[in-house]
């Protein structure tokens, strides 16, 4: 009874008091480039490394696969099990592997949906989410109730900032098939609109739905909601889920993430270094080693400090442009540069996120106007985060809003003192110095 009700308001909850999605880019290109065949084949018949059962799995389609070339669903049994492989690894190269065998499919049934479904899921993972949003909108004029092509509509237009478009796309996946992956959705919408209460609502129910057949999605779903849990400050009970999450798979990356985020918080920094450490060589990620180098910056190891930043910013360069802009205004490092790739970085993406990352990179380099109109985007769906009510709070500051900023800190550190190792102690010195009598007064 509670799942009906709470999946029939969605979009009520979702959509009240939100701004109109932005028109999307014109000319979007449908789809990735259609691999050879050769190659494609060669890629989709890759030879698969380890005996895991995910392993096996695979192995059992690629093999039917080359006895029935010709029939597309063998080629994207394959897919859908490098996309498995992909997650239960935390390695995203596999989803190369993935378009071979969507490619192959697309080769023998050029309109086959389930196709281009593992498509969608192949640009979402590169990060191209207007090629993805257009791709969904074609997937699902030729199958309205498509679960996958539903989550990524919804997804790759949350990375664009279209919010009424991600309510609506969830909302119908939420319809056609209700379970983890449609109430996770919710939860982290929800989330995002600031009603905390709903979104716990959300997970809960995705929680419900786990499954020992898929231990990753459970873990997955278990990191999603131990982050609601950190960013309220409640690191006990965020620290008791992300174990929960390691045991549904042990080493989990995202787990030991969220777990040394809690050590992090509590000045643990021996324990943030173990978990970040063994997380960061499972799957680098520039925030991974940007946290990596807050812990260790915590227990007074220079060198290893400067080492990981230095891995957050070769990492950055390689391929995640926005982390590494957050990363360098976080920190006040080359404020300029880091303008540029935000700049860059809204040419093909949107939402509250990419808003406030700009905002704090126009602080950093003295262009407090502009940074005041991006930070007020940022806030627009009352989102309960304390990195962008702090970002907000010095920004105000910065443009003589004295009571404003400080109401706006307060609030970050009261919601989660821990939030940002260099961010929080620059929020205690802002509020210090924002208390000081004026000279001469």
């Amino acid at each position: 009874m509670l799942r009906f009700r709470i999946r029939s308001t969605l979009l009520v909850l979702l959509l009240a008091g939100c701004a109109k999605d932005p028109a999307p880019a014109p000319n979007a290109a449908m789809s990735v480039s259609m691999l050879p065949p050769g190659e494609s084949q060669a890629i989709c018949l890759a030879s698969v490394q380890g005996e895991s059962a995910v392993d096996l799995d695979l192995k059992r389609t690629q093999a039917k696969a080359r006895s029935l070339p010709s029939r597309a669903d063998s080629w994207v049994a394959s897919g859908r099990g490098w996309v498995r492989k992909a997650r239960w690894s935390a390695d995203p190269g596999f989803y190369v592997n993935v378009e071979g065998c969507a490619a192959q499919a697309l080769r023998v049934d050029p309109g086959y949906v389930p196709a281009m479904e593992l498509r969608s899921l192949v640009l979402m993972n590169n990060h191209q989410f207007e090629s993805a949003r257009a791709l969904a909108e074609q997937i699902l004029r030729r199958a309205p109730d498509s679960v996958i092509g539903n989550g990524t509509l919804s997804d790759a237009s949350l990375e664009l900032g279209r919010y009424q478009q991600a309510a609506q796309s969830a909302q119908a996946q939420m319809n056609a098939q209700p379970g983890m992956a449609a109430f996770s959705r919710a939860a982290y919408l929800n989330w995002l609109k600031g009603d905390t209460r709903s979104a716990k609502l959300f997970i809960r129910d995705a929680l419900m739905d786990r499954n020992s057949a898929d231990p990753e999605a459970a873990a997955w779903t278990f990191v999603e909601a131990g982050m609601m849990y950190w960013q309220q400050g409640d690191y006990d009970g965020a620290d008791a889920i992300f174990s929960e999450a390691l045991r549904w798979v042990p080493n989990y990356p995202a787990a030991l993430v969220g777990r040394g985020r809690v050590a992090l918080a509590k000045g643990q920094s021996m324990e943030a270094i173990n978990d970040f450490a063994s997380a960061q060589h499972q799957h680098p990620l520039v925030e991974t080693a940007w946290l990596l180098g807050d812990a260790y910056s915590l227990s007074h190891d220079t060198e290893h400090a400067r080492q990981a930043y230095a891995e957050a910013e070769r990492l950055g360069r390689r391929g995640d442009k926005f982390t590494l802009a957050l990363f360098l205004a976080s920190k006040n490092r080359n404020a300029d540069q880091s303008v540029r790739l935000l700049e860059a970085e809204r040419s093909s993406r949107g939402g509250i996120y990419v808003d406030d990352a700009y905002a704090w990179a126009l602080y950093r380099a003295g262009r407090f106007d502009e940074a005041r109109k991006a930070s007020a985007q940022a806030l627009r769906l009352g989102t309960r985060d304390a990195r962008l009510l702090f970002h907000a709070g010095a920004i105000a500051l910065a443009a003589g809003e004295t009571a404003e900023g400080r109401k706006l800190i307060n609030e970050a550190l009261a919601l989660n003192p821990g939030f940002d190792m260099s961010g929080a102690a620059e929020a205690r010195e802002l509020l210090a110095s924002a208390s000081q009598p004026l000279a001469g007064n």
